[in-house]
C-alpha cells in the first residue's frame, strides 16, 4: 500500500462487496456468519468513506471481527 494508506474504492471493489454480501446471506446461522457480516458491515463503512478504529494502523483487537 501507498505511502497515503488510501484504500481507492473502484466499481469492481463494489461489486465484489455486493457478491460477498449476497454471499454471507446464504451461510448457515453460526459463528461464521455473524463474523463475515461483521466484516463486510466493516468495509462497507470503510468504503463510505468513515474513518477505520486506531487510525487503520492496526487490527482493532477484542471485536466482533477479530478475537
Amino acid at each position: 500500500m501507498g505511502e497515503s494508506k488510501t484504500v481507492r474504492v473502484t466499481p469492481n471493489m463494489k461489486k465484489c462487496l455486493a457478491v460477498l454480501t449476497k454471499a454471507v446471506a446464504g451461510l448457515p446461522p453460526g459463528g461464521l456468519k455473524d463474523k463475515a457480516k461483521d466484516a463486510l458491515a466493516y468495509m462497507s463503512k470503510t468504503f463510505q468513506g468513515r474513518p477505520q478504529p486506531l487510525a487503520g494502523r492496526r487490527c482493532p483487537v477484542n471485536t466482533s471481527i477479530i478475537k
